[in-house]
């Protein structure tokens, strides 16, 4: 494909782009440590036509595009006990398609012991009791507002909103806790879900596994409304996404992107047991039609492109999120800044160097001691318990930071700053 049909990726709203997308395919850039880093990535495809929502997922749509990469322990392979992982034939793998009105996604779910699904009524916590599939969706990457899909087996689902993470002292939104006109109600009014048993039994009492699909049409309107920031996507634009697998009650959670974060008293990136941590959710790319013919690196590519640990190709750098560096280096001042409150009674830190020893070298020093427009700073609160960090990469990407982990993205040019 050429022309006019390669087109350049836009980034979440309110991220315009900063640094060279060329910095993430040279291994001696000050920033390596930032894209080594980087998620999971999906490319749907654009189909030209609604996909009847009716749990096969053997239609030709979904034919004509890849699986992911089989989902793994929540805490990715370095964190997670070998017997927690789960085995081939306790695989979970989705897709991902769009149009101007949905995101559609399909999954099949692989399982050698006993798939519950028991609740009935709309908005029931599924992940309590059931074998749960579950969607999150961060639009713009703000770590606010976000939405969460859970469904079980038999199509039973609950929609909520998070307004801010639950370890940020954020809450649900529902329909499960609230009545229409309450502040706390959320509902979803043109979602359309299926599921489809594909083979074996539904709540075995001898263990026998069973394999179910899922596929979901998820309505722009409702992802994007009640206070959601973004903006219906375009192509080459790109959100904040994750899916999890839960199982046992809770005790089995699989993901397709590893929960990993920056752990300041560890002083590594370690795996998590928490979903809500939106920062280290993957990216779906809006690309293309599945029909096109391209190289890699063009948005005419669909599918997953792998983590640079699974075999990242250095061509495929134009689909990444430009603003990736500023917004790992303000989530890792977001997490040393945590634990430097915890230290001192609550109270935060007003300059960089009080938690030089919580964050890590690699992913700030390019932006204390690089030059342009780099730089880092720290806005505190008069009584020291609220703060907004500031990550300015050498082009001009500004990712700002608080201490409820709200995240924005803007790029400064001369004295005016540029958002959407």
């Amino acid at each position: 494909m050429v022309g006019d049909d390669i087109i350049p990726p836009r980034l979440p709203a309110g991220s315009p782009p900063g640094i060279s997308l060329s910095a993430c395919s040279q291994s001696s850039s000050p920033f390596a440590p930032h894209w080594s880093l980087y998620p999971r990535a999906y490319v749907a495809a654009h189909t030209p036509n609604p996909i009847t929502i009716n749990g096969d997922i053997d239609k030709p749509e979904w034919n004509s595009v890849p699986w992911s990469l089989p989902f793994d322990d929540i805490r990715g392979p370095d964190d997670a006990p070998p017997s927690e992982r789960p085995t081939t034939r306790q695989r979970t793998r989705m897709k991902m398609m769009w149009d101007e009105d949905f995101l559609y996604v399909c999954a099949l779910i692989e399982s050698d012991f006993t798939v519950t699904a028991e609740f009935t009524d709309r908005n029931s916590p599924i992940f309590q009791k059931d074998s749960d599939f579950e969607v999150f969706l961060d639009p713009a990457g703000t770590c606010a507002r976000y939405k969460e899909l859970e469904l079980n087996a038999i199509n039973t689902v609950w929609n909520l909103m998070i307004d801010k993470p639950y370890g940020d002292g954020g809450g649900e939104y529902s329909g499960r806790i609230a009545e229409p006109g309450e502040e706390r109600y959320y509902e979803v009014y043109s979602q359309r879900t299926a599921t489809k048993l594909v083979s074996g039994t539904l709540n075995d009492p001898d263990g026998g596994g069973a394999t179910w699909a899922v596929e979901l049409a998820l309505a722009h309107s409702d992802t994007l409304s009640d206070g959601t920031a973004g903006e219906s996507p375009r192509r080459g634009d790109m959100w904040r996404i994750n899916f999890s697998r839960v199982e046992k009650r809770g005790d089995v959670n699989w993901t397709w992107q590893p929960q990993r974060i920056w752990d300041p008293v560890e002083k590594r990136v370690a795996g998590m047991v928490n979903m809500h941590l939106p920062d280290s959710w993957g990216y779906v790319v809006f690309g293309g039609p599945a029909t096109s013919e391209g190289k890699q690196g063009q948005l005419s590519l669909f599918g997953e492109s792998p983590m640079v640990g699974d075999g990242w190709d250095a061509t495929l750098c134009d689909i990444r999120d430009p603003s990736w560096p500023e917004r790992i280096a303000a989530a890792n001042i977001y997490y040393a800044q945590r634990r430097f409150s915890e230290i001192n009674g609550g109270f935060y830190a007003a300059f960089i160097f009080q938690l030089s020893d919580l964050l890590d070298a690699d992913i700030l020093g390019p932006f204390i001691n690089g030059g342009g427009k780099a730089g880092v700073s720290i806005q505190l609160s008069d009584d020291k318990k609220h703060y907004v960090g500031t990550v300015t990469g050498p082009g001009g990407t500004e990712v700002t930071v608080t201490d409820s982990r709200f995240t924005t993205s803007a790029r400064t040019s001369g004295e005016t700053t540029e958002t959407s």
